[in-house]
């Protein structure tokens, strides 16, 4: 009895530990990181091999999503200037790194 207890404690520990941490990144960081993540997704998929309707689902998709990061990135460079923390968040997900821009 006292272990299911002390496990349920650990658990919810942990459980709002997690929580609190992806609060931490705002949602508009949140919004680029996963815009960025479709883009590189996209570029990674790519092939010459591919059937023409696929690779042009792959480069309207890249486009959209590239496009959308690379805008946020500004944006959110300019609205984070003076907060360090947010933006060492941006600086991990440079958008050139990632995608080779």
């Amino acid at each position: 009895m006292k272990k299911s207890i002390i496990l349920g404690i650990i658990i919810s520990l942990f459980s709002a530990y997690s929580f609190t941490s992806e609060r931490e990144i705002p949602l508009d960081i949140q919004e680029y990181i996963d815009s960025i993540e479709t883009c590189q997704h996209f570029s990674n998929e790519w092939d010459n091999s591919l059937p023409e309707d696929r690779k042009k689902e792959i480069e309207e998709g890249s486009a959209e999503y590239c496009k959308k990061a690379k805008i946020l990135h500004n944006k959110l460079k300019n609205k984070y200037k003076d907060d360090i923390h947010k933006i060492k968040i941006l600086d991990e997900y440079d958008m050139s790194v990632q995608i080779g821009l």
